[in-house]
């Protein structure tokens, strides 16, 4: 199945778990962690979730999770009111399945099980925290009780730039402090590069601060941005190295990509599973990688040229705010690879220049994404900085080409989100059976795909 790290915390033993897991014991917690590590110890344990903020503390008689305002990566937590068991967690099907084994209740997933703008999850009775939120279980007079606080939503950020070549210029530097953060714990870094601004303006800072590196492109059987990458690479003095993903590549990634976001929302899938199948498959020599992933939803919404007369304030409020539940940022996708898969636009200084930038200027001179461009042109060539937008999911060819792909494989049109809800409900069941244990992402795909066949065939006999 995955190889991925997670977490499964809870104040009872889990049928299944201990028998092929040494929990770390405190008190009445039990703490079940395959390859995830705290990063303090004493009384108790921290596990960092997300370097945006999200952790999870560990102590004898309480468990408190913290969830950060981005809420990237997801933290699940469930629990049995007549018993008083709960569990939290940090992967879906391990969660589910503690879940099932505590309630002797197998896992149920949801009719709909995509992006949930809200608490729920995919999995019937397991919830996702949402954002800003603080869950403390704690043992009081021999119970244990739930509490849980929700700070109010961070304040829509006041305007602070409203000419475009100086809010551009206040972007390019946060980002260069979100860079030269993410490197201070790096020797070396690799950057994916698709040949337009966003990406090549990462590339570009990456490239001034003299650190070793070397960019990295993207494509598949279906479509490359490769003459465009190797322009962005060369302009900033980037060796570049071309991947081109099959089709066998992209399968075998995804039941990952779908674990990693905990839902079955196809188009989200079809952006993540590119980024997946590189890390997993050993292209980069680089721990630490980049990408310049959502600055088209900070900048302009995801508003196109043609589109750019709407209200492009509103439209990126609404893109960031659907990241919280979509888990599109989620580091989890390079953990495979051994990874630490980074969006410098999504770090908080680049966010909240981003927010703080009158939405008027985003739009400078009739273009999406018009005042970062005028300033990328202090670094980077006038074409590559005014280069038409291309969604990483088009650019790839994945956009048009994986749901064709899938149908061809099950017989089915439209079969994409089903094989997604297989996907998810297979890694579930193995996970119920033993939580460690593997299957190659082909060995999940195919059964899926031989699931939803079948399922078909048998619709279409009736």
């Amino acid at each position: 199945m995955t190889g991925a790290p997670w977490l499964v915390v809870s104040n009872w033993q889990i049928p299944g778990f201990d028998e092929v897991l040494s929990p770390t014991v405190l008190g009445e917690v039990r703490a079940y962690a395959s390859g995830r590590s705290p990063v303090t110890e004493g009384p108790g344990m921290t596990f960092a979730v997300e370097a945006a903020g999200t952790s999870l503390n560990v102590a004898a008689d309480r468990v408190r999770v913290t969830t950060s305002a981005s809420n990237t990566t997801p933290v699940y937590f469930a629990e049995d009111a007549a018993t008083g068991r709960f569990i939290v967690g940090t992967d879906l099907p391990t969660t589910a399945a503690a879940y099932a084994s505590l309630t002797g209740t197998p896992a149920a997933l949801r009719d709909e099980i995509g992006v949930q703008e809200g608490p729920l999850s995919a999995v019937v009775g397991v919830e996702r925290l949402e954002h800003l939120v603080e869950l403390e279980l704690r043992r009081e007079s021999g119970a244990w009780q739930c509490t849980r606080t929700r700070q109010a939503d961070l304040p829509d950020t006041p305007v602070k730039f409203r000419e475009a070549l100086l809010a551009g210029q206040a972007q390019v530097q946060a980002l260069r402090d979100a860079i030269a953060e993410a490197l201070s714990t790096a020797p070396d870094v690799g950057v994916l590069v698709s040949g337009g601004v966003d990406s090549g303006l990462v590339a570009a800072l990456v490239a001034e601060t003299g650190a070793p590196a070397t960019a990295y492109t993207i494509g598949t059987e279906w479509g490359d941005e490769f003459d465009h990458a190797a322009e962005a690479a060369q302009a900033v003095g980037l060796d570049l190295r071309a991947t081109t993903l099959g089709a066998d590549d992209v399968v075998e990634a995804l039941p990952a990509t779908v674990r990693a976001f905990g839902h079955g929302e196809p188009q989200t899938i079809a952006i993540g599973v590119a980024l997946a199948a590189f890390c997993r498959g050993g292209y980069a020599v680089e721990r630490l990688l980049l990408t310049g992933y959502g600055s088209d939803l900070l900048n302009s919404g995801m508003a196109t040229t043609d589109e750019i007369g709407g209200d492009i304030g509103a439209k990126v409020r609404e893109a960031v705010h659907r990241t919280r539940y979509s888990s599109e940022f989620t580091a989890a996708l390079g953990d495979q690879g051994g990874h630490r898969l980074t969006h410098p636009y999504w770090h908080a200084g680049v966010l909240e220049t981003a927010l703080a930038t009158d939405p008027a200027v985003k739009t400078y001179r009739g273009r999406e994404k018009g005042h970062l461009r005028v300033a990328a042109r202090e670094l980077l060539p006038e074409d590559v900085a005014w280069r038409p937008k291309t969604a990483i999911h088009h650019g790839n060819g994945l956009g048009a080409n994986l749901d064709r792909l899938v149908d061809r494989h099950t017989g089915t049109p439209g079969g994409t989100g089903l094989v997604y809800r297989a996907l998810l409900a297979s890694q579930i069941a193995t996970a119920s059976q033993n939580p460690l244990a593997l299957m190659t992402g082909r060995e999940a795909y195919d059964r899926a795909v031989a699931q939803v066949a079948r399922a078909s065939s048998q619709h279409i006999t009736q």
